[in-house]
């Protein structure tokens, strides 16, 4: 202990105040003494501890609880946000770095960086028991047909902006940064869509590629395919108004790519195939559907807005692949200096070479397993989701070891003020500093609410005006219902939100053949 506080714990239980006699005798200055005696001067600790944090340890801890909070919502607070909350609690204005700093000193607990927009749907959708219950679809499916590996297979299609170019770090000019001579990175800009459509097996070998062009239906240029090798390369190539998918190429597909390359190794078709989708019109419809039936082939879609956690070509490979087709695209750009503009016929040498450098058998097999399916285990995806993604228990069960009561009542309060007040040397008291800390909690919670309150009380707002705006909607789906009506009834237009669920349904329409579809209802 120092000499400083020495002084000041004899000063508390002698009986007289003598400053200069207390300072000789402990040898420390008697003007920094009578003025941290008296409640004008902090210690230099408790002066540093108070510029640098701003917020009492209590304080922190409650706003650490907080962010935790919102992070299981989904909505991780920005920086700035934690410097308004930290204000709405200090009623001071805090400095611009001292977010960062904040977040150094409860590193164990909170974190910050980058993220990407994730849509609500998808996070809704992001829940173990849902994952849980296609997990076991897949179990008994493979079980019941005796599916092995080579004859399990992940289908998906991915598009391409035929010149546009993803977002890349770049060495550049700052001088003509900073005179507004570079916008950013040239691109070709050429907006022609092109879709693939991917497949991959479980023994690590993946299908030949099926490209659709945005073009006249039917009408593959030969221009385009100028750099293509059958001898060497094997694709299939088609066209569509829009370059994406439909339900005829998805038959197409079904046949004349999936069938055709798979058949062999189920046996000539005796054995049963497993193909995993996603819901895609172009997959999920009767056509699709009863041809695979009839084939031996079992499909299974995932639940909705999972693909981010149980797709293996989103999981592995498709991300790799946009990205070597971009850097082929950059390098391509700066080799014909912005010269030449990008076509179609340079898409096939760009697409091949990417599509080489991604779908490696090493990549495909991460896919499986980050997916858990092969090898089969579940536990690897759903030990990255939360049981309940409104369930914040978890959360506050590891906090009880603050000094604060946690969620004190009226009586409890009062008791421990009782307790204070009694005592004769409050400022060293524990029940003093306990209720400091409580008060200090529950200050902070009070300031957190209210700033959660005003951004519900905005939302409430906005969904009103949102609904206002959605009047002649409502007439139109009333009318779908029911022809005959003469515009919305406010009653019957209630009846017409619904909550919305979904649910898994196996459905058999041959004896020895059934698919699996997990989809949507509607209650």
């Amino acid at each position: 202990m120092a000499a400083i506080d020495k002084a000041l714990e004899f000063l508390k239980t002698s009986g007289s105040i003598n400053y200069a006699a207390t300072a000789k005798k402990f040898k420390c200055d008697e003007t920094t003494l009578r003025r941290r005696h008296q409640g004008k001067q902090r210690a230099r600790r408790d002066a540093d501890s108070l510029y640098k944090s701003r917020l009492s340890k209590q304080q922190e801890q409650d706003l650490v609880t907080y962010i935790r909070k919102l992070s299981l919502r989904g909505i991780p607070p920005t920086l700035s946000m934690v410097r308004n909350f930290a204000q709405d609690i200090a009623k001071i204005e805090v400095g611009k770095n001292w977010p960062y700093s904040f977040v150094q000193r409860h590193r164990n607990e909170i974190d910050c960086t980058w993220f990407d927009g994730f849509d609500i749907a998808r996070r809704r959708a992001d829940n173990a028991s849902r994952y849980r219950a296609y997990f076991d679809l897949i179990r008994e499916k493979i079980g019941k047909y005796d599916i092995s590996a080579q004859n399990t297979y992940n289908m998906d299609e991915k598009g391409f902006l035929l010149g546009v170019i993803n977002r890349t770090k770049r060495v550049f000019d700052v001088n003509a940064k900073r005179q507004g001579k570079l916008l950013g990175a040239s691109q070709d800009g050429n907006r022609s869509w092109i879709t693939f459509l991917a497949c991959i097996c479980q023994d690590m070998t993946s299908l030949p590629p099926f490209l659709i062009y945005q073009g006249k239906p039917g009408q593959v240029q030969d221009t385009w395919l100028t750099d293509f090798d059958p001898e060497h390369q094997s694709a299939f190539f088609s066209t569509s108004e829009t370059g994406w998918t439909s339900h005829e190429l998805g038959k197409e597909v079904l046949i004349g790519v999936f069938d055709r390359f798979t058949k062999a190794k189920a046996r000539n078709g005796r054995d049963y195939r497993l193909l995993i989708t996603d819901g895609h019109s172009s997959h999920i419809n009767m056509d699709f559907l009863d041809w695979c039936d009839a084939h031996r082939i079992i499909v299974a879609v995932f639940p909705p807005h999972s693909t981010h956690r149980l797709q293996p070509l989103d999981v592995s490979l498709f991300g790799p692949l946009s990205t070597a087709y971009t850097n082929r695209l950059v390098q391509w750009t700066s080799k014909t200096q912005g010269l030449t503009g990008l076509s179609k016929r340079e898409f096939w040498v760009l697409f091949w070479g990417a599509l080489e450098a991604s779908f490696t058998p090493e990549n495909i097999a991460s896919g499986w397993r980050r997916t858990g399916l092969k090898p089969f285990d579940p536990d690897v995806v759903l030990s990255q989701v939360s049981k309940n993604t409104d369930d914040d228990s978890d959360v506050e069960s590891g906090l009880d070891d603050s000094i604060a009561l946690q969620e004190p009542t009226a009586r409890e309060l009062r008791r421990l003020v009782d307790h204070v007040v009694k005592q004769s040397s409050v400022s060293s008291d524990t029940g003093a500093r306990k209720l400091k800390r409580t008060l200090e909690s529950l200050q902070a919670e009070v300031e957190l609410l209210r700033h959660e309150n005003q951004g519900l009380r905005e939302t409430i707002i906005r969904e009103k005006q949102r609904r206002q705006r959605g009047k002649a909607l409502k007439d139109y789906i009333f009318d779908r219902v029911d022809p005959n009506s003469q515009g919305s009834n406010p009653l019957h237009c209630k009846s017409t939100w619904t909550t919305y669920k979904w649910s898994i349904s196996i459905t058999s329409t041959r004896r020895r053949s059934d698919y699996v579809i997990i989809h949507y209802t509607w209650t």
